[in-house]
């Protein structure tokens, strides 16, 4: 093993179904990767070639395009909300499988009752390509976090997030009323340049293992 490989692994509820999955194909990571009270964010593996880097969600898919990362975990939602250009999609998982969806505080819709509906969301441009294809006219209301709060204190008239369970719709009174997509769950992205420069690793990693 002669290339050298950086992965990227989400901080947060993926990153030990991340671990997981990585140790199941022989990589195993430092210790010092899961003590909280360490701050720093590169981990040595049992393969001297192969480092881990912990980040947020939300940074893992620049980190690859940008070649600081090789290979990355990432939601199936970033991409559609931002594009698979200029990457590379190696494989699906079935980590963090879960669905976006239209909700609200009424059983139905009513897409009629008016000109104008406000949309909260952290899903812009999937809410605004989605929308404009029925014809329906929003105004997005971009929100990073309890966004299930919109709706019961007026910031809008329905919201499009991720729901797993739909345990947190219901424990906020909030009635799913539309599956936009029910396939979105962990992929695994590369550079373009990554994945032609490492492709045996790479391939090697996510097949058949170490």
């Amino acid at each position: 093993m002669n290339s050298k490989l950086t992965i990227a692994c989400p901080k947060g509820r993926l990153e030990n179904k991340v671990v997981k999955y990585l140790s199941e194909r022989g990589l195993i990571i430092e210790k010092a990767f899961f003590d909280d009270d360490i701050r720093k964010l590169t981990f040595n593996t049992n393969f001297k070639e192969i480092k881990i880097i912990k980040l947020k969600p939300s940074d893992i898919r620049s980190y690859t395009i940008l070649g600081a990362a090789d290979i990355g975990f990432v939601g199936y939602d970033d991409i559609l909300e931002n594009s698979s250009e200029n990457l590379v999609m190696l494989k699906k998982t079935n980590m963090g499988k879960c669905r976006i969806s239209i909700a609200s505080d009424k059983k139905k819709i009513n897409f009629t009752e008016k000109k104008i509906f406000k949309v909260a969301t952290k899903f812009q441009n999937i809410s605004e390509n989605y929308f404009k294809e029925l014809n329906i006219q929003t105004e997005t209301v971009k929100l990073n976090g309890s966004i299930e709060l919109a709706v019961k204190y007026g910031v809008a008239d329905f919201i499009l997030d991720l729901v797993q369970s739909g345990k947190t719709l219901k424990d906020n009174q909030l009635y799913e009323n539309q599956i936009i997509n029910n396939d979105i769950s962990t992929i695994i992205i590369s550079s373009y340049f990554a994945y032609d420069t490492k492709k045996d690793l790479i391939k090697k990693l996510l097949s058949q293992g170490l």
